[in-house]
């Protein structure tokens, strides 16, 4: 059936969009579109598929306005009668999960002609994917059931919002918890999708909904009204797909009980090449000169659409910065999930609770620490349930993370989460994890974020290592970050082979742990060396003098005034972009003050001492297992390394007795680094005074593992816990590794 509705909507977009301009062809797909959806709404609702408009009027599926400025439209009463003949025979049909199946292919021209293939831009820009009706369910339910556990008495009326309402899954469960609690409810929805929209009216009329209670609108809260709304004009725009334009706005001044949904995770953003991709193969649009190129040679006609969709997202970025509605949440790139969030913040009652579903970035990424913290000291976060998608509950990579987050105004209990969640069922029933805004403030002092933690033991280990041991910044003053060439800003200083007076640039690649020798491009072809994600050659012997080649060079009057705020000759490195999955999360090693690109951040120290003892901390599995407690996202900043605890300066001088031999700290820890660096020339100066680590019979990984026992030693653990740690690093250490070394 899916199949066919796209076949018919496709030939009649061909048929008749005689100009084949992009406007003319959005507005084609969504009104074709919206009456292929309208007819099953109608068969659904009663049954019958005839007088189209009439019924669609009396069911309270559309207005008047807006079903005469469709069927305006050239051809759209032949596609529903086709539809009709279609859908005639058909029993119920799920009309949400056939939209969401609907969308899953969007419209695209190829040859001049249009045809459903390839992505998800529709639903990309919408940022829509769609909650599990079961998943819903649950999510409302237990709303429902804190607010009634909130009130002294069982209330005979409540109020319950989505302001991002899809396909209705939500108010759907709304009014089927109320129900079965014999509670009548009010129920608001709001969206930019008129499809989505009408088929949320469609679904809570077969429900029985009474026509009094049911407000569903058409609109964008995210935007402030300037003028008297009106829907048909709306409406209009956005069967142009331009859901960011101000006659979308609509103003909710009322306060609801409970406020529910699953906003949409996208940023507030203009996607020139998924918009392009409608209309152009994608070879000419691959780069960004391409697509100015493809913009410049179009139609004044399509120019104009396209400036107009452009200029909609710039108005309404300057607007919501200027809302006082998300002074906490309108920072950094917009994010749609955090706006929604804040919204219903400041859109339900005394009592009132809000259950939502974001990204979990909002719970741990340092841009949001404003909205973190407020909502942790005032204690309106009362509830968060963590999920890893690998069951795949949304349509999306199976690694991204989401959370079901609780909000009410007059919870007075400590936070309460579950983390590693996969599964939906039941899932507020899992053993919780207690945080109190004290404890958060004590793990992540500058940002008073979530930490990534899986159970109590590691909460526990994390608020032991930073009650005993100080945070980086403060026991590393005067640390000077950076991170300096930057590929695109300064590709006009860069070139793809070496020339006298430019210098080769260092990248992320090419770094491992304690060397800056790991790969290289040398040999590779210029189709391979410059593709996109390029991946660099292994070097055999990471601790000889084979140096990488580089694939770009700098001119260095550039690098010069780039770096003139490191004097020291050396720096430590390390591969920027990262993750807390990954084998290993900190890759880090000693260079000389060298170009290096955004891949890396770099930092250095007065004191080379302290450089040194800094590189042992970041290359241990043990500032590494607190970095992968830490981290949010895959950009490992000096943000997170600031927070990180460290051992005190003071602890290097204490003397141990360490294989069969006594000496301090720093010594046993300067031997070792002296052997990993002894090839190394560009650096291994630095290590002339000291003695060498006797390494007879022991391969290049048992001393990172020595070293990794005496990090562990100066944090003050023990060999059991220091050996819990090297465990978790499976994809590093073997078991018989941990066992023998550790």
């Amino acid at each position: 059936m899916v199949n066919q509705f796209r076949q018919i909507v496709s030939a009649y977009i061909n048929q008749n969009s005689e100009e084949k301009s992009w406007e003319e062809i959005r507005e084609l797909f969504t009104v074709y579109s919206y009456v292929v959806f309208l007819m099953v709404a109608i068969k659904n609702t009663d049954g019958k598929v005839d007088r189209v408009k009439e019924r669609a009027v009396s069911l309270g599926l559309e207005s008047k306005d807006n079903l005469n400025l469709i069927f305006n439209y050239p051809a759209t009463e032949n596609i529903a009668e086709e539809i009709a003949r279609i859908i005639d025979a058909e029993a119920q049909i799920d009309i949400n999960a056939v939209y969401q199946a609907y969308l899953a292919v969007d419209y695209r021209m190829r040859n001049n002609l249009v045809e459903f293939s390839g992505g998800k831009n529709s639903r990309d820009t919408l940022g829509s994917y769609y909650t599990q009706e079961e998943f819903a369910y649950e999510i409302t339910k237990k709303a429902i059931d804190e607010y009634l556990v909130n009130c002294i008495t069982n209330p005979n009326f409540i109020s319950i919002a989505d302001f991002s309402c899809g396909g209705g899954a939500f108010l759907i469960a709304a009014h089927k918890v109320c129900k079965k609690y014999g509670i009548k409810v009010k129920l608001l929805g709001v969206d930019v999708d008129p499809i989505a929209i009408m088929i949320t009216r469609s679904r809570l009329i077969e429900e029985h909904v009474e026509n009094n209670t049911l407000h569903i609108i058409l609109g964008n809260p995210l935007l402030t009204v300037r003028n008297s709304m009106e829907s048909t004009k709306a409406f209009s725009m956005a069967l142009s797909g331009r859901y960011y334009n101000s006659d979308l706005a609509i103003d909710i001044n009322e306060l609801y009980d409970i406020v529910i949904g699953n906003p949409p995770w996208e940023k507030i953003r203009f996607e020139e090449k998924k918009f392009l991709s409608h209309y152009m193969d994608a070879q000419l649009i691959a780069s960004k000169k391409n697509r100015e190129n493809a913009v410049n040679n179009a139609l004044e006609t399509n120019q104009k659409f396209y400036r107009s969709i452009l200029e909609d997202y710039k108005t309404a970025k300057e607007d919501i910065k200027k809302q006082e509605v998300f002074i906490d949440t309108r920072v950094g790139e917009l994010n749609t999930y955090a706006l929604f969030t804040e919204y219903a913040l400041k859109h339900i009652s005394k009592k009132g609770i809000v259950g939502i579903i974001v990204k979990s970035s909002l719970l741990k990424m340092p841009v949001y620490s404003e909205f973190m913290k407020h909502s942790m000291a005032s204690k309106k976060i009362r509830e968060i349930y963590m999920f890893v998608n690998r069951k795949k509950i949304f349509n999306i990579d199976s690694r991204e993370e989401f959370s079901i987050v609780y909000y009410s105004n007059d919870n007075k209990n400590d936070l309460q989460i579950v983390v590693d969640l996969d599964d939906y069922r039941g899932f507020y029933v899992k053993d919780k994890i207690t945080i109190s805004c004290e404890m958060l403030w004590v793990l992540n002092p500058e940002t008073g974020m979530l930490p990534n933690i899986t159970n109590n033991d590691e909460l526990n280990f994390l608020c032991n290592v930073y009650n005993n041991n100080p945070i980086f910044a403060d026991e590393y003053t005067g640390c000077h970050f950076g991170r300096l060439v930057h590929l695109t800003n300064h590709a006009q200083y860069i070139l793809h082979d070496e020339k006298v007076g430019y210098l080769p640039i260092y990248e992320g690649k090419f770094i491992e742990l304690y060397t800056g020798n790991y790969a290289t491009f040398k040999g590779m072809s210029e189709i391979e060396k410059y593709k996109n994600k390029a991946t660099a050659i292994p070097i055999d012997d990471v601790t000889g003098m084979e140096y990488p080649e580089a694939r770009f060079y700098i001119k260095s009057e550039i690098w010069d005034n780039l770096s003139k705020n490191f004097h020291e000759g050396y720096i430590i490195a390390w591969r920027s972009l990262t993750s807390a999955t990954n084998r290993r999360t900190m890759l880090a090693t000693l260079l000389p003050l060298i170009p290096t690109c955004q891949s890396i951040q770099m930092l250095q120290l007065d004191n080379i001492d302290d450089m040194i003892q800094v590189l042992v901390l970041f290359n241990s599995i043990i500032f590494d297992y607190i970095v992968r407690l830490k981290m949010a996202g895959l950009d490992l900043t000096q943000t997170v390394i600031k927070q990180i605890p460290v051992p005190k300066k003071e602890i290097y001088e204490s003397v141990i007795v360490f294989q069969d031999k006594e000496d301090t700290i720093r010594n046993h820890v300067y031997a070792r680094i002296k052997y990993l660096y002894a090839k190394d020339k560009r650096v291994s100066a630095l290590f002339e005074n000291n003695s060498m680590c006797d390494s007879t019979d022991k391969s290049r990984k048992q001393i990172i593992a020595e070293l990794d026992c005496l990090v562990g030693v100066m944090y003050g653990l023990s060999t059991e816990q220091i050996k819990e740690i090297a465990n978790t690093f499976e994809k590093y250490y073997t078991k018989k590794e941990v066992e023998q070394w550790f």
